[in-house]
């Protein structure tokens, strides 16, 4: 009866042990993703998505002429962030900065959370599929998600996209039905849709070329899932839009420059790129040469534009997490666990999770994080203050910054929209003006322009100080304040600087 009683006891314990584990380490992940993703910095842009996400709800309607810019007169606003701005204007409205965190994370950790259900769906063990995780999704994907930007909704899309196209390359074509309906939101949320829609469209098509019977079951999902992208409030225009402005240089955004090899995210690219075909060569499973082939396209993305980043690093995951498991398993065979010795060592990730989640508590998840060292606070808190109305031009990069502080009575020369709202001509003279080459003032000719705010030893800045027609009123350590001789503003202007008194900005958006 004794031996009984041990045994039971034994195994009680055993299990509590286990139990306290396998809870704690999971607790753990969950403590260690959220606290990740609640660093949020500020994009640029947000503040723009925020105001047309706003004028979305209050209007009810989607905005076709646009009201902030005075060199848009006759253009067409091709908005592909429209449902996103409306998200984000949603969370905004129901919780402030706190809101957007939330969505954010939300999204992120959808993100991760799929990733993971599918290395653990590959028969990767828990440790297997973190490790992956940690080595081939965080480093590259991770960062992309510390800002609240429509981008963040492409990166699950595209997730499920691929894992869609992975299941019906092993036959289970059902899944492709399910590509419509999220190609049909996805084309609403970001233009990012183009790299799923391209995915499943090239699969599909070398799909068919080697299992022409398959045909039945491959090209009408597909058919389907390209006519939801056109649901939208533009149609096609939206798709013909996208594709012609997908090549376009962006030599002031640094999401679009190509990648260097010599640098962080290039060194973390060929760490991946080699666990990856790594696990091709050496896993035992056989190779599906259709992903393999899609894979490989995938690694050319960033080569296009360091934003597609994270594409790959999904991409990686999805199409060789297999491999690269099966490689793990075969280099080093699974040995025999052992459990914890002790109900304490058991409970230390519990202990671990409850630590990070204090740590992480004392640095304001709640707030979006400083943007005081990069945007014109005092100098738009200025303008506001001196209730001026009139045509300003400033840096690309704080041109939604003034909409949303300014806007519609100020309105900004060119800002983050880019090709979605401004002509080739124009984006190419604002941008001729902004680094002061070529015929550099022809915006200030041909487009009359009351104010310039412009950063400080720019060259732009430099020229405006040199031209007899522009007047500095206001600089600090960021930026100055420049007003055009002949403009109506330059009293109201001068008096709002003879009493204007800094105000003590707090670095957190807006």
């Amino acid at each position: 009866m004794e031996q009984i009683q041990t045994i039971r006891l034994n195994l009680r314990q055993t299990f509590t042990r286990n139990t306290a584990w396998r809870v704690g380490t999971v607790i753990l992940d969950v403590s260690v993703i959220t606290l990740i993703l609640s660093k949020t910095i500020s994009d640029p842009d947000l503040w723009g998505h925020l105001r047309f996400g706003l004028d979305i709800l209050q209007t009810g309607t989607i905005t076709q002429v646009d009201p902030y810019s005075y060199l848009t007169t006759g253009q067409r606003w091709i908005n592909h962030e429209w449902l996103t701005e409306v998200l984000f204007a949603l969370a905004w409205t129901a919780g402030r900065a706190p809101g957007l965190i939330l969505l954010k994370m939300t999204v992120g950790f959808l993100t991760i959370a799929i990733l993971y259900r599918h290395l653990r769906a590959l028969q990767l063990r828990h440790i297997q599929a973190t490790i992956l995780l940690l080595l081939m999704g965080f480093p590259l994907l991770v960062p992309f998600l510390f800002s609240v930007r429509p981008q963040i909704f492409t990166f699950l899309f595209f997730a499920l996209i691929l894992l869609i196209v992975r299941q019906a390359d092993i036959g289970d074509y059902r899944w492709l039905w399910a590509a419509p309906p999220i190609l049909l939101l996805w084309a609403n949320l970001h233009g990012g849709f183009l790299a799923g829609l391209g995915i499943l469209c090239f699969w599909a098509a070398l799909h068919v070329t080697v299992h022409r019977q398959a045909w039945r079951h491959i090209i009408p999902p597909t058919l389907i899932s390209i006519a939801a992208t056109l649901v939208n409030p533009y149609g096609i225009d939206l798709l013909t839009f996208l594709l012609r402005t997908a090549t376009v240089p962006r030599p002031e955004i640094l999401d679009w420059q190509p990648l260097k090899l010599v640098s962080i995210y290039g060194l973390l690219y060929l760490l991946i790129l080699m666990v990856s075909f790594g696990g091709i060569a050496l896993s035992p499973q056989p190779r599906r040469a259709l992903l393999v082939i899609l894979f490989g396209i995938t690694a050319l993305l960033p080569w296009m534009a360091v934003r597609h980043l994270p594409l790959f690093s999904v991409a990686s995951l999805v199409l060789t997490g297999e491999y690269a498991g099966g490689a793990w398993n075969r280099v080093l065979p699974e040995k025999n666990s052992t459990l914890p010795s002790s109900i304490w060592i058991a409970g230390l990730p519990l202990a671990l999770a409850a630590a990070l989640l204090i740590l992480g508590s004392t640095r304001n998840p709640h707030r979006i994080q400083p943007v005081e060292d990069t945007f014109p606070i005092a100098a738009v808190a200025l303008l506001k203050q001196s209730g001026v109305s009139g045509n300003l031009v400033t840096q690309f990069e704080w041109g939604e910054y003034v909409i949303w502080h300014l806007g519609p009575q100020v309105k900004v020369a060119v800002d983050g929209r880019r090709e979605t709202i401004y002509s080739t001509a124009t984006y190419r003279q604002y941008m001729n003006f902004i680094f002061g080459v070529n015929d550099w003032d022809a915006l200030l000719r041909q487009h009359w322009t009351d104010m310039a705010l412009v950063k400080q030893h720019e060259p732009i800045y430099n020229l405006l100080k040199l031209t007899p027609d522009w007047l500095m009123l206001y600089e600090d350590s960021k930026s100055a304040l420049f007003v055009n001789r002949n403009s109506s503003l330059v009293g109201p202007l001068r008096q709002a600087v003879a009493r204007f008194a800094p105000p003590q900005a707090n670095g957190y958006f807006p």
